[in-house]
């Protein structure tokens, strides 16, 4: 039951920014718990279908907090994030093309939690020095957040083992993000 809990609010997040809203749950189909011949199941498929525009989106503030911050522990972090969040998409790619699945972003332009959407960047973009860096502070802090969040829902009921392994990586990476914010 918890996994279909999970599946449900990962496809309902995956869903909720999407054009057409998701036809609600019929309560007569068996919940979709086979394994695909990839080794991915509905759970763990729904995961890297929302990990990876996550980490996308935040990939242009982490670059401009690298370059524009002014406090060097800020831009240091984000150095490191920026690192490896293109290492995570890397290998969550990889996992699909393994389980022999598309890509599709569904998502792009999106605003939903954890997603550094483009007008939030342009918008920390038209700020300087302090204000610059507090700005870039709450966004990164709101997408390490929603994303340690979606993890952690993968953690609970995603099947593969090789997923679970980078998922609990992305997780403990998240976690340490968010320790450095708060001292930075």
């Amino acid at each position: 039951m918890r996994r279909l809990f999970v599946l449900l609010s990962l496809v309902g997040a995956l869903s909720a920014c999407g054009a057409e809203p998701a036809p609600p749950p019929t309560t007569t189909a068996p919940p979709p718990t086979t394994t695909s011949a990839g080794g991915l199941d509905p759970t763990d498929a729904a995961y890297v279908q929302l990990a990876i525009p996550q980490a996308e989106s935040a990939l242009p503030l982490l670059d401009a907090v690298r370059a524009r911050a002014t406090d060097p522990a800020l831009a240091e972090l984000a150095t490191r994030a920026g690192v490896g969040h293109r290492g995570e998409l890397t290998e969550l790619h990889g996992v699909l093309e393994r389980a022999g699945a598309t890509y599709l972003n569904q998502h792009e332009g999106h605003d939903m939690p954890g997603m550094v959407t483009r007008d939030e960047v342009v918008a920390a973009d038209r700020l300087a020095g302090a204000e610059f860096d507090a700005e870039a502070r709450v966004l990164l802090r709101r997408h390490f957040e929603e994303s340690a969040a979606v993890a952690r829902s993968e953690l609970a009921a995603g099947a593969d083992a090789g997923l679970l392994e980078l998922t609990g990586r992305i997780e403990r990476a998240r976690a340490d993000y968010l320790s450095k914010l708060s001292v930075s």
